[in-house]
């Protein structure tokens, strides 16, 4: 199904000698650019709803894999900084029902409704190898290992952090827990941190280490986990940095490193998340009817203690801002393009900036 991963991104050392530019650096001015088109043509994916995952799971990662493979062809000549990766995609329900509950698929997506009526019966919960969860992942891994070959890098997309498997088990109650549990909710955030630890563990002694580190679209150094943080947009600052912080830092240092994903909803806590120790990134999720991360930029890089962003813009925000931002800060931008020739234009451009910028 796949040709040999340099096929596909034939400048993959540059692109993991930019990165780990990146990662050292002292100073401003280190760019990464994200510029793929969607491909035209591939497969319908069936609704999620509609698949039987027992019988069924290698069929559906197979027919995503044959888009997938569509897509790299077509932007095979797009020589931007995303590093050729694959993960399966069950919704994100998963990301908690690993432990308890069961998964609730919709088309496109899913969730684990919440088990914690009471919040201290969280002491009850049990992680265990054979769990149902735990099992599809693991078969879903492995299923992956062998289908890319020495092609697309197979990955996890990612894990929640304590925070967001928090309120996946106990769900809104969780925010009021804060102000009536503290030292139940200090226990729960510390039981969701070992966790994810356990989890990832597993699913990492599958997949391994490509290129000398962990791929998840960029190329990140060798021990690195990624999070979401999506439910640090619906807590204050202080909240995020007294609760949740000490446990997302106790996940990383399992690791050595960590990259976070949250959402353009929480600007005001991403620079509570960037005081995390040793972490290479955090990566902002545009939302609906609140201005996107990159409008927001002018207060955020400030802000973010050297932590560099990655923002999604279009091709002319990038050209008009790259001069002002690169001379203060690190930046990934993660263009939105119409067609590969779009951004190849875009990637060339970038290319020639840094040569004579």
């Amino acid at each position: 199904m796949f040709k040999e991963i340099h096929y596909y991104k034939p400048n993959l050392e540059e692109v993991v000698q930019r990165f780990k530019s990146m990662y050292a650096a002292k100073g401003p001015g280190y760019v990464a650019v994200y510029a793929l088109a969607p491909a035209p043509g591939g497969e319908p994916v069936p609704p999620l709803n509609s698949i039987d995952f027992d019988r069924h799971m290698e069929d559906y990662l197979d027919l995503c894999l044959r888009n997938y493979s569509l897509s790299l062809e077509y932007n095979r000549d797009v020589l931007d900084d995303l590093i050729p990766t694959f993960g399966p995609n069950f919704g994100i329900g998963e990301y908690s029902a690993f432990i308890k509950g069961d998964v609730v698929f919709t088309e496109d997506t899913s969730w684990a409704a919440p088990v914690l009526e009471n919040l201290a019966d969280f002491k009850d919960l049990t992680l265990m190898e054979d769990a149902y969860w735990v099992r599809m992942m693991e078969r879903a891994m492995r299923h992956l290992v062998r289908q890319t070959s020495d092609g697309p890098i197979p990955i996890i997309r990612g894990y929640y952090s304590p925070l967001d498997l928090a309120h996946a088990l106990r769900g809104e109650k969780l925010f009021t827990d804060f102000m009536d549990s503290p030292d139940l909710v200090h226990a729960f955030l510390d039981f969701c941190a070992d966790a994810i630890i356990w989890l990832a563990k597993r699913l990492r002694s599958i997949t391994g280490l490509y290129f000398g580190g962990n791929i998840a679209g960029a190329w990140l150094m060798p021990g690195t986990i990624c999070m979401s943080e999506d439910i640090a947009c619906l807590v204050s600052p202080r909240t995020y940095a007294e609760f949740a912080r000490p446990c997302t830092q106790k996940v990383i240092d399992a690791f050595g490193y960590g990259q976070i994903h949250t959402h353009s909803l929480g600007v005001r806590t991403i620079p509570e998340i960037t005081r995390l120790d040793h972490l290479l990134g955090v990566q902002i999720s545009d939302d609906p009817n609140v201005p996107r991360g990159f409008e927001k930029l002018d207060f955020l890089l400030p802000r973010c203690n050297g932590i560099p962003l990655t923002v999604g813009c279009t091709p002319d925000e990038l050209r008009s801002s790259y001069a002002r931002i690169t001379a203060a800060y690190n930046i990934t931008y993660a263009a939105t393009v119409d067609d590969a020739a779009e951004g190849r234009d875009l990637v060339s451009w970038v290319r020639g900036m840094e040569t004579h910028g």
